[in-house]
C-alpha cells in the first residue's frame, strides 16, 4: 500500500452511484481516504476516456459558478483568472455523461464539500437508463439544489 499523500495532488476521481450516477471529482489537495487513494480504477477511468474520441452528451455549467467560487478559500483574482481553461476538463468529463464536481475550500484538505461545475444534459433517449417521470423530477431538484451551495462528498472520508 502507498502511502497517503493524496492532498499533494489534484486528482480526478470517478464514481458511480444511486444519486447522481456517474460522478467526476477534482480534488484540488483534498484528502481522500487510503482505499479510494490506492484504487488505481481511477487513473484507468481518466485515461480510457481521454483515448474515447466519442461524446454522447451536451452540457451546462453551473449558472452560480461564479458566486460559488468566490464562497472558497480561493484566492482568485478574477481580472486574470482564465475561466475557460478552468472549465475546460470539467466540460469533458460532463461531455462524457459525468456531473463533474470541483473542491470548494482548497486550503482545506480535510473539508469534504465540493461543487458542481458542469453537468450532462439528459435527453429522453439517453436519460440515465430510462429513469422513470418521478425519478426525472428528483435528479432534476437534486441538481437545482446543487446549484446553490457545496455538497458534502462523504465518500472520499
Amino acid at each position: 500500500m502507498d502511502k497517503n499523500t493524496s492532498p499533494a495532488y489534484d486528482l480526478d476521481l470517478f464514481f458511480t452511484n444511486s444519486l447522481w450516477g456517474k460522478i467526476h471529482l477534482a480534488t484540488a489537495g483534498g484528502y481522500i481516504c487510503d482505499e479510494i487513494f490506492n484504487d488505481s480504477q481511477h487513473g484507468e477511468t481518466k485515461i480510457n476516456l481521454r483515448k474515447s474520441a466519442r461524446t454522447d452528451y451536451g452540457y451546462k455549467i453551473n449558472p452560480n459558478l461564479d458566486k460559488i467560487l468566490r464562497l472558497g478559500d480561493r484566492e482568485i483574482d478574477f481580472k486574470k483568472f482564465d475561466k475557460e481553461m478552468y472549465l475546460k476538463d470539467f466540460i469533458f468529463y460532463a461531455k462524457k455523461g459525468y456531473f463533474s464536481f470541483d473542491k470548494t475550500f482548497v486550503n482545506s484538505p480535510l473539508d469534504f464539500h465540493y461543487h458542481l461545475v458542469a453537468y450532462p444534459i439528459f435527453s429522453e433517449n439517453n436519460f440515465q437508463d430510462g429513469l422513470s417521470d418521478y425519478k426525472k423530477q428528483e435528479k432534476e431538484e437534486i441538481i437545482r439544489k446543487a446549484f446553490l451551495e457545496p455538497i458534502e462528498m462523504n465518500m472520499l472520508k
